[in-house]
């Protein structure tokens, strides 16, 4: 028997469960996880075009997901703040060489 925990439109979350059971603990198989990895995943899908494929949840893919997700947002705000810096950076010096 399955657990239906996504809201409107892709991706549909799905868990046994025997797996929600077992995940009662501190596993990472929350429902603001859930929700995080959902919104991540759309998040990836939507830049390249695609919808994110159907597919069962279940506390380790959770779990992984979470840890990528956590990951790549850590790492897109680290570029950005290099980013703005090198910007901000590329302008003072334009302004003292085009003095």
């Amino acid at each position: 028997m399955s657990e239906n925990l996504g809201g409107s439109g892709p991706p549909s979350l799905s868990v046994s469960s025997s797996e929600h059971s077992r995940s009662s603990g501190n596993t990472g198989f929350d429902a603001n996880r859930i929700a995080g990895v959902k919104a991540w995943l759309v998040s990836q899908f939507d830049v390249a075009g695609k919808d994110v494929p159907d597919f069962e949840y279940t506390s380790r893919s959770i779990a992984h997901l979470h840890n990528v997700a956590t990951l790549s947002q850590a790492k897109t705000q680290a570029a950005t703040i290099v980013a703005n810096d090198f910007r901000q950076k590329a302008a003072e010096y334009r302004s003292q060489v085009f003095l």
